[in-house]
């Protein structure tokens, strides 16, 4: 019997992973999601170059490659492995998740502030916003699960928390927020004629980057061989700004 197979007839399995035979239909849907953003990211990259007169191919070239290659690549590259690691379990009064190279995750029932159902999956929100999980349903026994994870929560705090009906503007402002901070300061560092703003622009952006890197690398769904990687978006306004005024 497998793992995720149920125990005994009506009782939940030990655990639960990811079918196998669903990882094709994953790896072809988060291509196009990455392929949909990417190509946005693409026309707005050709939009600054355009408005600031720099249009050479090399730019051009560039921002292909990192707009729409880079994306793709980094959301496959490991994805099998991703898939067939991630490991839910209920387990002392806990839900316990275990990915990869991902730090252990553990929720108790009181961390948990909304169950959303999406047409993917679930979305568990949390008290620590970085602390949030998504599981697909290409689950074994997703019905299962979810039904398991309803039970847990309404156990822990007597009923199950219903979703903010502000939470997607609240999402949609801090992702506008980074977005602004982490790719289009950067960008208009490196695309605007007004030189007096480059270098003052340069240090405000690298002191706003520092705690957002903190932020995240902290974050459980963060792996912990590519927290360092973070560190780049400290330097990179540093080193944009550098090579703008030499």
């Amino acid at each position: 019997m497998s793992p995720t197979a149920e125990t005994s007839a009506g009782s939940p399995p030990a655990f639960y992973r990811l079918d196998p035979g669903r990882f094709a239909e994953y790896r072809r849907e988060l291509v196009i999601r990455l392929g949909i953003r990417g190509t946005l990211v693409v026309a707005g990259l050709l939009y600054l170059a355009w408005h600031f007169h720099r249009r050479s191919f090399s730019d051009v070239a560039m921002i292909a490659v990192f707009g729409i290659g880079v994306p793709i690549y980094s959301g496959l590259k490991g994805g099998r492995s991703r898939w067939e690691s991630l490991e839910i379990e209920f387990r002392d009064g806990k839900l316990i998740r275990r990915l990869g190279q991902y730090p252990v995750l553990e929720l108790v029932p009181n961390d948990v502030t909304a169950i959303v159902e999406l047409a993917r999956g679930i979305t568990i929100e949390t008290n620590g916003r970085l602390n949030g999980l998504f599981i697909s349903n290409g689950l074994s026994n997703f019905d299962t699960f979810k039904s398991q994870l309803i039970s847990w929560v309404s156990a822990g705090k007597g009923s199950v928390p219903q979703p903010s009906p502000w939470r997607y503007l609240r999402n949609f402002c801090e992702s506008l927020a980074l977005t602004l901070i982490l790719s289009g300061g950067p960008l208009y560092l490196w695309y605007t004629n007004r030189r007096a703003v480059i270098l003052p622009l340069g240090i405000v952006l690298s002191l706003s980057a520092f705690p957002i890197v903190l932020y995240f690398r902290n974050s459980p769904n963060t792996p912990i061989r590519g927290r360092n990687a973070f560190w780049f978006l400290v330097w990179m306004p540093i080193l944009m700004m550098l090579l703008r005024l030499l």
